[in-house]
């Protein structure tokens, strides 16, 4: 097993929770996305991720977290170098319980998460920091979250700030050059969510997110499968059949795209008026190329 994509997909897992904390993990897929972006080959991304998705006890519906292991390592604030904690943001929060503990005695000590994050607004912290600072301790089991209670586990009283704690072990930082490397990418997926580019920087594995727009769903499978086969597929030992597959794959891509592509000026060949059993794939690549009235790149 390859340690060092373990490692990198490990760490990605854990850039999600400072990229995204109120929906920290990431998806089977978006693992497998990880890896490939960072320039890995999809069996060996998918071995890697094998490993982490058998360990029990960390998901949040369809996301992965961090593990345990290193759940409870963060509770522990050492050096770490590059460091995505926002320290002013770790003492708010542990202060406002603090001062809790103080006014209502440790076993009635509690703060809704919402009331927290306001009053760190309030003080000039970013909300992501708040956010990640709490997301953060609750993993790392410094903190307790119910209903959006916040309290200190086991009615703990006055706990010590973790930026003090940070001081008092005097060490160099940690190298996280997994974490570095990973946190670029991870960053791109997650804004992929919601900022409406394709899920998957990859074009094979982005138009089948396109099939079910361009009124071909019942394609996708097809698609997913024949684009899996040209991948594992050797070009130097079975070129006949590369060269197959990859044809499969331009002529498909090219049909399923006649109709979006005709509404923007594209494909006007008459022989598209016809049933598309009777298309060629000569006249699609031929049509492809000329008698557009907008820019490919809207097709």
């Amino acid at each position: 097993m390859n340690q060092d994509i373990i490692k990198l997909l490990q760490a990605a897992i854990e850039c999600s929770v400072f990229l995204n904390p109120t929906e920290p993990g990431l998806s089977y897929e978006e693992i497998l996305e990880v890896g490939k972006l960072a320039g890995f080959q999809t069996g060996e991304v998918g071995d890697a991720a094998l490993p982490i998705l058998k360990a029990g006890g960390r998901y949040i519906g369809d996301r992965i977290i961090p593990d345990q292991h290193t759940r409870t390592l963060w509770g522990v604030f050492f050096p770490e170098e590059p460091d995505y904690r926002n320290f002013a943001a770790f003492d708010f929060v542990v202060s406002e319980l603090n001062d809790r503990v103080k006014a209502d005695g440790a076993r009635n000590a509690q703060l809704d998460r919402s009331v927290i994050v306001e009053r760190a607004l309030a003080k000039a912290i970013q909300r992501n920091a708040i956010e990640v600072a709490i997301t953060y301790l609750v993993m790392a089991n410094q903190l307790t979250e119910k209903d959006g209670v916040l309290r200190f586990p086991n009615n703990s009283g006055v706990r010590g700030l973790p930026s003090e704690q940070l001081k008092s072990l005097n060490r160099q930082p940690m190298r996280k050059e997994e974490r570095e490397r990973a946190y670029p990418i991870v960053k791109d997926i997650i804004e992929r969510r919601t900022d409406g580019r394709p899920q998957y920087v990859e074009p094979l594995d982005a138009f089948a997110e396109e099939l079910d727009k361009l009124g071909h769903k019942p394609f996708s499978l097809w698609w997913t499968q024949t684009v899996a086969e040209l991948r594992h597929s050797d070009p130097h030992s079975s070129p006949v059949s590369a060269l197959v597959l990859a044809a499969a794959i331009v002529e498909g891509v090219l049909t399923f795209v006649v109709k979006h592509a005709r509404s923007l000026g594209a494909f006007r060949s008459p022989d598209f008026d016809r049933a598309p059993k009777t298309w060629k794939i000569d006249d699609l690549v031929k049509s492809a190329a000329k008698g557009a009235t907008q820019p490919y790149s809207t097709i």
